[in-house]
């Protein structure tokens, strides 16, 4: 599952906890789990998603609601927006952060600091 997910055995296993994924089923004589193609694919979707900064919790509830068509355009349209509003703050503090060393920095190589 690492190689077709990125994730590891404990994540998945702590995904199925949460309910994120369906259990899946242990593979008759060997013991082993046996994943479909479908919690496969949710399962990269969660990687993808808790990359762009989505936490479990929006995941969860993001992926029942629309895959139960719960959600409108406009309601999806409105979670991207506001995820991207988020990222886009969060790239502004990370400037700022990374403004802040490049001046530490450059006053340590000055030998100020």
């Amino acid at each position: 599952m690492l190689k077709k997910t990125g994730l590891s055995r404990d994540t998945i296993r702590f995904y199925e906890k949460i309910g994120l994924v369906t259990p899946s089923q242990r593979k008759p004589g060997s013991g082993y789990k046996e994943y479909s193609d479908v919690t496969i694919e949710r399962l990269i979707l969660i990687s993808q998603a808790k990359a762009l900064g989505f936490t479990l919790n929006e995941i969860k509830q993001g992926i029942n609601a629309w895959q139960d068509g719960e959600l409108s355009q406009d309601e999806k349209i409105h979670i991207m927006q506001s995820k991207i509003e988020q990222v886009n703050e969060k790239m502004e503090q990370l400037n700022n952060i990374k403004a802040y060393l490049i001046t530490k920095l450059d006053k340590i190589k000055q030998g100020i600091l």
